[in-house]
């Protein structure tokens, strides 16, 4: 791709030149329909090696040192500078070489050659050095956006690794307490849950790592999840999923969904009274929807707030890096006065 940029801006420069050249070089003179002499042909060369020299200087070396950091002044006086020094050697030129009687000879009152200042050289100059600087601040806003564009990803790559670090260990210490309490109830559900969690564990270390995963797999590591909290879980708490049994091939960001599941077991249950959690996910039209609502606790009415909420708090941060504006999240107490969280991801690129 940067090549074919590059070799167009070459192809475009090459053929602006050619314009300019034939437009200088054959259009206006023979159009006058007279002979004109050798010295014409060779200043109108000249010239156009002039324009060609003067534009790529100052836009290669006169914009960058003078505009770009900051120093009209001295981009005004390199200004007045090329633009004297042109027409003295068109004056020059003209002197030595008569050109201006001979062509005054060739078209008599149809053209007026002034020695000094030469207003065709004077306005050509203007314009080159006009579109050299244009073209000069183009390419610097061009890349200055570039870097600014890199330097943003790279920030936002660093921090979505630093918050999905936070999440793994947070989301490994909640799971191990579950198991140590549960190895004091029933030691063979706790074999069972250490087996699913090593499941999830490898999901953790093999799938994690990329910027996306299939919704499939992310789907298998929160059922996986789920199955792991019923272990646990008394015949106080009630869970209710709707979960959809195969999913097509889409790709969701990973441990992007679990926090807020998680969050539902760890402030939405208690050993004493009867709490239910609910658990929908479902997909259309790639609009990935999960609908999680859970009892909340008499000794807890702020679940999102505790001090142990880093694996919430983080996981909006990424929806925020990674679905902007295409993601909607809303939390809070809803009518029946159950703490609901309900997501909305648009999935397509």
């Amino acid at each position: 791709m940067a090549q074919s940029r590059t070799r167009f801006s070459i192809g475009l420069h090459i053929l602006a030149w050619l314009l300019l050249g034939f437009q200088m070089l054959f259009y206006v003179p023979l159009s006058w329909h007279v002979s004109i002499p050798a010295a014409f042909w060779v200043w109108q060369v000249v010239v156009l090696l002039m324009m060609i020299a003067l534009f790529y200087t100052n836009a290669r070396i006169i914009v960058p040192h003078t505009i770009i950091r900051k120093r009209p002044g001295q981009f005004v006086g390199w200004l007045f500078a090329a633009l004297l020094l042109i027409q003295l050697v068109a004056y020059v030129y003209r002197l030595e070489t008569g050109l201006d009687s001979k062509l005054r000879a060739l078209l008599g009152d149809k053209r007026h050659h002034s020695r000094f200042p030469d207003n065709f050289i004077f306005l050509i100059s203007l314009l080159v050095l006009g579109l050299s600087t244009s073209w000069a601040l183009l390419i610097h806003w061009q890349r200055s956006e570039k870097l600014k564009q890199q330097w943003q990803q790279e920030k936002t790559l660093a921090e979505l690794s630093m918050l999905k670090a936070q999440i793994n260990p947070h989301f490994f210490f909640n799971s191990l307490n579950a198991i140590y309490a549960l190895t004091f109830l029933d030691v063979e559900d706790s074999r069972k849950a250490l087996h699913t969690l090593s499941r999830m564990m490898r999901y953790l270390l093999y799938n994690s790592r990329d910027e996306h995963t299939t919704l499939a797999k992310e789907l298998a590591f929160l059922k996986d999840y789920i199955s792991l909290m019923r272990i646990r879980s008394n015949d106080k708490l009630k869970i209710y999923t709707e979960l959809p049994e195969s999913l097509p091939e889409s790709y969701v960001a990973p441990m992007v969904l679990l926090p807020f599941v998680e969050n539902a077991f760890k402030h939405g249950v208690d050993a004493l009274t009867e709490t239910e959690i609910d658990i929908r996910l479902n997909l259309s039209a790639e609009k990935l929807h999960l609908l999680v609502i859970n009892s909340i606790v008499h000794n807890n009415h702020h679940p999102h707030t505790d001090e142990g909420g880093i694996g919430l708090t983080n996981t909006c941060r990424r929806l925020q890096l990674l679905y902007p504006d295409r993601h909607s999240l809303q939390t809070g107490i809803n009518a029946a006065g159950d703490y609901e969280v309900n997501l909305l991801i648009d999935l397509n690129a």
